[in-house]
């Protein structure tokens, strides 16, 4: 009787939608309340792979080894180690969830059935992410998001997700000494840069299941969003604008009823629709929140008037 709008359902069945995992708390109190989602430090993943840095030397071969390294090609390898450093140390991050596509199917025709197809649903992701099913989940349209963003200077890109040898090829290791005398500074920077960029958007293949995309920006200090913190005002933090970019808010129904209904406001302010994830012992569904409380309380009140 109030499952997900068939209009909304397919809305949200685009390339376009992406899907950000959370607390419920963190989502009404920072989230929704400042109308932004704040950046982390790819480095505090707690994916041991992506959070370690590789431990790095100078490696020359053949003749290169034998011989003692001029004053210039020491100064190189230093710029080239804190060039490394400096984009390791202060790449930033924001993660979502994408839908699972299927190019046979333009539409979707009802929830049943087709719950694996949509990015709400994604039990490891209630799980890990939002709180152990108590929490919360976002659709964000990723093309007003991005556009909305630019000044950031935004990175972005679908996860790729790799084996182990795939990984250790894309990390940036050791600095190849022979390669920097035979291409100089700046030609190996650029193609050090491209190959960490690249590595910026890439798993572990045990992580496929996520099908992710992800949205990343270097720390910048003059761009960072103004906040005042135990009375002192500070800008250390960078912050995604999301205004105008949520498509739908998805509750879990084990949120309590506090929660919920300063979702509902939340939502009703956003003019956008609050579902609710309920859990049934073979299936989930997926609950227009708003229609079936409006229902609700006119039964009760016609029934007490």
């Amino acid at each position: 009787m109030f499952e997900i709008n068939h209009n909304l359902l397919n809305s949200l069945y685009s390339d376009d939608i992406i899907y950000h995992y959370t607390k419920a708390s963190t989502a009404i109190d920072y989230i929704l309340y400042n109308q932004q989602l704040r950046f982390s430090n790819s480095l505090s993943s707690s994916d041991p792979i992506e959070s370690r840095k590789a431990s790095r030397s100078i490696v020359y071969n053949g003749e290169q080894a034998n011989r003692k390294q001029t004053v210039k090609e020491v100064e190189e390898v230093n710029l080239l180690d804190s060039f490394i450093e400096n984009l390791e140390t202060t790449f930033l991050q924001i993660c979502f969830c994408k839908n699972s596509m299927n190019d046979d199917i333009d539409s979707i025709p009802r929830f049943k059935g087709y719950e694996e197809s949509l990015g709400f649903t994604k039990l490891r992701m209630w799980d890990q992410y939002a709180d152990r099913y108590s929490g919360v989940c976002i659709a964000f349209s990723k093309d007003k998001l991005l556009e909305l963003n630019k000044s950031l200077d935004i990175y972005s890109k679908d996860i790729e997700y790799c084996n182990f040898q795939d990984i250790w090829f894309k990390k940036i290791g050791d600095i190849q000494g022979n390669h920097l005398i035979n291409v100089g500074l700046d030609s190996y920077k650029e193609q050090i840069k491209k190959k960490i960029i690249d590595s910026w958007f890439c798993k572990h293949i045990d992580y496929s299941g996520e099908n992710e995309f992800r949205i990343g920006a270097l720390f910048n200090k003059e761009k960072c969003t103004l906040e005042i913190l135990r009375n002192e005002i500070v800008s250390n933090q960078t912050m995604l604008d999301i205004k105008n970019c949520i498509k739908a808010i998805f509750v879990s129904s084990y949120a309590n009823y506090k929660q919920k209904n300063e979702l509902l406001n939340y939502a009703n302010s956003l003019n956008v629709d609050l579902i609710e994830i309920k859990w049934n012992y073979n299936s989930i569904e997926a609950i227009d929140y708003k229609r079936e409380k409006e229902f609700y309380s006119s039964f009760l009140n016609s029934k007490n008037s």
